[in-house]
C-alpha cells in the first residue's frame, strides 16, 4: 500500500472516516475507515480494513478478511498511517489465507 504524505493518516477520508475509494492492494479491493472511539471506549481511535466479496447471483456478502486495530501508543495518539498500512496487510494476508482454506476443501481430483 502506498501512504500519501499529504494526507494524516496516508489515504484520503471522508468526514465520516471512511476512505474515498478502496486502497487496491494485492488484487483485493479493501475498504477503510477510521473511528475516533471503539465500542464502549471514549478517545480510543481504531483502525478497520475490511475485504468483502458479492455473489453477483444473489448479493450475498462474504467476508474474507477484517481487522481492526487500535491508533494509539504510549495513551496518546495523533495520525498513524503506518497503523493504516498495517490494518491493510493483515486484512489482505486474512483474506488470502481463508481463500487457501476455502480451496483445500474443494475434492481432490483422482
Amino acid at each position: 500500500m502506498d501512504i500519501d504524505p499529504n494526507q494524516p493518516w496516508g489515504i484520503a477520508l471522508d468526514y465520516v472516516g471512511r476512505a474515498r475509494q478502496p486502497v487496491q492492494e494485492q488484487g483485493f479491493s479493501v475498504d477503510v475507515w477510521v473511528a475516533d472511539a471503539s465500542p464502549g471506549q471514549r478517545d480510543t481511535p481504531t483502525v478497520s480494513a475490511q475485504i468483502v466479496v458479492l455473489d453477483p447471483n444473489d448479493w450475498t456478502a462474504y467476508q474474507l478478511g477484517m481487522v481492526s486495530k487500535q491508533a494509539y501508543s504510549a495513551g496518546t495518539w495523533a495520525p498513524n498511517p503506518n497503523v493504516v498500512q498495517q490494518a491493510v496487510a493483515e486484512c489482505v494476508q486474512q483474506a488470502l489465507d481463508h481463500l487457501d482454506w476455502l480451496a483445500s476443501l474443494r475434492p481432490q481430483n483422482p
